[in-house]
């Protein structure tokens, strides 16, 4: 570039140029000696079909990590909504709630449900969820972008205790994770159902490593400085 640039300045001096008006204005350097220069169109030649497949490859490289990325987030969206739709629907179910009929020991009778303690329990689920996701990107973006307002935005949503184990955890994603297991298994349904619940905990786990994963994998070098 800087040779380029180098090239159309000293002809522009030593041989005049056009402006924009389009009027031809005289060269600034006369005299006998002043030539002007041109590159040889062979290297240019040569080298074109090189470099358009690499800005090829460079471009579709960094679609497909967009791509992966957004379908990462894309299943965190997913999987909240259906964590949250499964543990609504299943709060209390035993087989004496709901006559369903589960394989293995039978389990105790459930009792009658108590709807302040069923909007509490299912309140901190929803709640840790939404930890877990905000703490996802938080952990995800630089150091300095959004640390006030996560902060801010965790203790104002969660109880003191709460908020602190995150927010001084060495690893916030994780945290966030643990406490939502907790709250799982803290709600009253059938062990089946709560490892239902599970399984998309273990997705969150799943779209947080690959997510890591791309963090810490940039694209490669020799494609960036092209």
């Amino acid at each position: 570039t800087s040779v380029a640039v180098f090239v159309c300045g000293w002809n522009a001096l030593a041989g005049g140029y056009e402006g924009f008006d389009g009027s031809m204005h005289e060269a600034v350097i006369q005299g006998s000696w002043v030539q002007k220069v041109g590159l040889p169109l062979t290297p240019f030649t040569v080298l074109t079909p090189s470099l358009g497949l690499l800005l090829v490859f460079r471009t579709n490289t960094s679609y497909q990590r967009w791509d992966e990325a957004r379908k990462f987030w894309g299943l965190n969206i997913n999987h909240t909504r259906d964590l949250n739709r499964m543990a609504t629907a299943w709060y209390g179910n035993q087989s004496n709630q709901d006559d369903t009929k589960f394989i293995g020991a039978s389990t105790p009778a459930a009792e009658n449900i108590d709807p302040v303690k069923r909007q509490e329990d299912l309140q901190q689920l929803s709640l840790f969820t939404w930890a877990f996701v905000r703490s996802m990107k938080r952990h995800l973006s630089p150091p300095a972008e959004d640390e006030e307002a996560f902060i801010k935005e965790i203790r104002a949503r969660l109880t003191p205790e709460q908020a602190e184990n995150i927010i001084t955890a060495n690893h916030r994603p994780n945290r966030a994770l643990y406490d939502l297991s907790v709250a799982i298994e803290k709600l009253p349904m059938h062990f089946v159902r709560k490892d239902e619940l599970n399984k998309n905990l273990s997705i969150f786990e799943d779209t947080l490593g690959g997510s890591e994963r791309l963090l810490s994998s940039p694209v490669p070098l020799f494609y960036s400085r092209h």
